[in-house]
């Protein structure tokens, strides 16, 4: 049975009590059924009809929102640049030629070397922080039931107990 037919018998219903409520006694009997009394006798009470009990009707529950939640919390997670190597060379490169400025002979490759070594180092450090980044772990407490993880690189506007909506890995703001 449908929530539509329910509701058309259940109002169907309500309104033929309400109909019977407020009916008089004199209305909800005919006079066949009364024997005539003359007028000098004395007038009885006529019996009230019996009253229906009260029908009590459930409330009707919205449907649940499968994409609606709030923010439980909100964490910074900073992941690791990646490194092409292209920072380690450029590095190495400008660590020798800046060692092979310093002092002659064999302190001279000393120092070059050490340049090359150091360079490519900082270089390569260079490029991985360059290349990192922070993404924010939004966790929801959805309506349906549940909670999903979403991850995302800007929080803005994003706080603990807002009402977000989420939609294939993307949330936003209701």
């Amino acid at each position: 049975m449908t929530l539509n037919s329910s509701l058309h018998t259940l109002s169907a219903g309500f309104v033929l009590l309400l109909a019977l409520a407020a009916c008089t006694p004199e209305q909800a009997t005919t006079t066949a059924a009364t024997p005539a009394q003359p007028e000098s006798a004395p007038a009885t009470q006529a019996t009230p009809a019996p009253v229906a009990a009260p029908v009590i009707l459930a409330p009707v529950q919205a449907p649940v929102c499968t994409t609606c939640g709030v923010v439980r919390s909100i964490t910074t997670v900073v992941q690791a640049g990646t490194s092409t190597g292209l920072g380690a060379a450029i590095g190495a490169v400008a660590g020798g030629l800046a060692g092979n400025q310093v002092g002659g002979g064999s302190g001279n490759t000393i120092a070059t070397a050490a340049g090359v070594i150091g360079g490519a180092v900082l270089g390569n450090t260079i490029e991985r922080n360059r290349n990192s980044g922070a993404m924010y772990e939004v966790i929801v407490d959805m309506e349906a039931g549940g909670q999903q993880t979403i991850m995302v690189p800007d929080a803005t506007g994003i706080s603990q107990g807002s009402a977000v909506n989420v939609q294939g890995g993307n949330i936003s703001l209701r």
